[in-house]
């Protein structure tokens, strides 16, 4: 049975040769920072007894544009079309058994722990899923230059990146999502959840101009920080992340991914929110254990072959 044991030392256990005085604290790995969940502007609870795939509606534009009018004429009519998207819900989850004995005897509280190491675990698992899903924009951007970036529309990069985020770079990105429409995330900006290396990128990039630092944020920004937001530049809020962006795609080991987003962007559906589950226990009590469970689904919202409409924009690298 895998899972912590009281006769093997590196899993947890103690009970190994002489034991010297062990500390009351147990170090732990360092975990990632996972920013993309948050952003999500669209949750909804279905809850039980509805299958495991879920629709939601889009409408798109009136099919015939207006104008100008004639006094006798009548005023023209036309309408507009909904559309289904749809997402599947899907199981997620892991799990750490423990031994009556490593719980009995052990000096450490192996109850305590797993469920912090399990929670880390969750974090990283529905985050990744949830970035999953941005990276699977139409949008593409990679910056081929310093002061150049090239788009695509059809989820694929068609470059090679050789620079990493500027403020030139930054300008084209914005103004690229201006002109297609994405409406701002918060009405007044976008938002950028960028990987160290991008960031470092545009925070060398002296002749930017117009960075505003978190710690210099006032009103309503700088009583609500984003969890990760770092400053805003050019109608951009930029926010750090270290566990799902890559730092080192493009050519050379310093290009990084970055995800720009404007509003209703991805969509997420729940029937069982993650929780923290204890095992039934078997063998009379002496298998033990801890799992998270949670049964849930994320989708992007548009896809531009089809609605002729997306709210997301990654830049990254062929």
């Amino acid at each position: 049975m895998p899972g912590q044991l009281y006769a093997v030392g590196s899993l947890g256990g103690t009970g190994i040769g002489s034991v010297s005085y062990l500390t009351d604290r147990v170090r732990s790995v360092a975990q990632p920072m996972f920013r993309l969940r948050q952003l999500i502007d669209a949750q909804e609870a279905i809850g039980k007894g509805r299958g495991d795939t879920w629709l939601f509606d889009k409408k798109k534009n009136v099919a015939t544009q207006g104008g100008t009018l004639i006094e006798t004429n009548t005023i023209p009519e036309t309408q507009f079309t909904v559309v289904q998207g749809s997402g599947t819900i899907t199981e997620y989850g892991n799990s750490v058994p423990w031994t009556m004995k490593a719980q009995t005897l052990d000096q450490i509280e192996i109850d305590s722990l797993t469920e912090q190491s399990l929670r880390d675990d969750m974090v990283k698992v529905l985050e990744s899923a949830a970035g999953a899903q941005f990276a699977a924009t139409d949008f593409i951007a990679v910056c081929v230059s310093t002061a150049s970036v090239a788009f695509t529309t059809n989820g694929t990069a068609t470059a090679t990146a050789t620079a990493d985020l500027t403020g030139a770079n930054v300008r084209s990105v914005v103004d690229y999502m201006r002109k297609k429409l994405i409406p701002k995330y918060d009405g007044m900006n976008y938002v950028c959840v960028a990987s160290i290396s991008s960031l470092a990128g545009l925070h060398a990039d002296t002749a930017t101009g117009g960075w505003i630092d978190l710690s210099k944020y006032t009103g309503e920004f700088a009583k609500n920080p984003m969890n990760g937001e770092v400053g805003t530049f050019y109608r951009t809020r930029f926010m750090e992340e270290t566990g799902y962006l890559s730092n080192t795609i493009g050519n050379g080991s310093t290009r990084g991914q970055a995800v720009f987003l404007g509003a209703d962007t991805v969509y997420e559906a729940v029937a069982i929110p993650e929780e923290i589950k204890v095992k039934n226990s078997v063998d009379y009590g002496r298998d033990l254990g801890i799992a998270w469970y949670a049964l849930l689904g994320f989708k992007i919202v548009w896809n531009f072959a089809a609605d002729g409409e997306q709210h997301v924009l990654f830049v990254t690298s062929a």
